[in-house]
């Protein structure tokens, strides 16, 4: 019994150094990954004490509108989270699609529309800071649009390498080494965003990456374990484009 704990142990131990040569924590609670140092909560539910999101499909497009309703009410004052009211990010529940939209909100409280890829589920989750606090409330809920998936321009990297134009971007871990220095713009006041999302729970994790060295991002990030994970890297790139860059991979950790 003994010789099996410690085999057990042995391979627990193995896996934690393992998660962190890759730059991540593995927790097992259903904790969702804050980026600020907060603990994290990776399951986001719809409200959270007075307040609720609400998801509203509008028009023939597959458009969406979102609003925050406090105690019934919707919220109309907003303070700032990463130059932005309100961060909306949604993701198809087969992991084939991934937006991330800072969209304006309008006095009445809602928000600008939003577009999405028509057919299927998906998960919408938010980030925004109500006027009276918290400083971020974020909030996810689960939405249908029908008809079928339209193709889209997205490219999602299955083989940890990927490519736009003459910029090339290889995943080792959670590390992204670019194939050319990276001098570009901050991205939600850091040098880029790691935003993931795991395969059928759609547990959702996010963090700021740090540069250990000019050509590649580094992201320390708590995951709510092993899976599939959809992983959409983002900033702006250091070239006279200054073009925001929206990396997507999708692979096992």
């Amino acid at each position: 019994m003994r010789s099996k704990i410690l085999a057990i142990s042995l391979i627990v131990v193995g896996l934690l150094a393992t998660g962190a040569g890759l730059g991540l924590r593995l927790l097992v609670t259903e904790d969702e990954g804050h980026h600020d140092g907060r603990a994290p909560t990776f399951a986001l539910d719809s409200t959270l004490g007075t307040d609720e999101l609400v998801v509203t499909p509008v028009g023939a497009e597959p458009e969406i509108v979102v609003s925050i309703e406090r105690a019934g009410q919707p919220v109309t004052d907003w303070d700032s989270v990463h130059g932005a009211p309100m961060h909306v990010l949604a993701v198809r529940d087969d992991l084939r699609w991934f937006t991330h939209v800072d969209p304006e909100m309008l006095p009445d409280g809602l928000s600008a529309p939003v577009a999405l890829n028509p057919g299927g589920q998906y998960r919408v989750v938010t980030q925004s800071a109500p006027g009276g606090g918290p400083d971020l409330l974020e909030l996810g809920t689960d939405i249908a649009l029908a008809g079928e998936l339209v193709a889209s321009e997205q490219m999602i990297s299955t083989d940890d390498f990927w490519t736009e134009g003459d910029l090339a971007i290889r995943r080792e871990g959670l590390d992204f080494v670019l194939s050319e220095p990276w001098g570009g713009e901050d991205y939600h006041d850091e040098a880029a965003l790691l935003t993931m999302f795991r395969a059928g729970d759609l547990a959702f994790a996010q963090g700021h990456a740090i540069t250990p060295d000019p050509d590649r991002f580094r992201f320390n990030l708590e995951i709510p374990g092993r899976g599939e994970y959809l992983a959409a890297l983002q900033f702006y790139r250091g070239d006279a484009s200054g073009d925001l860059i929206t990396a997507l991979f999708r692979f096992e950790l």
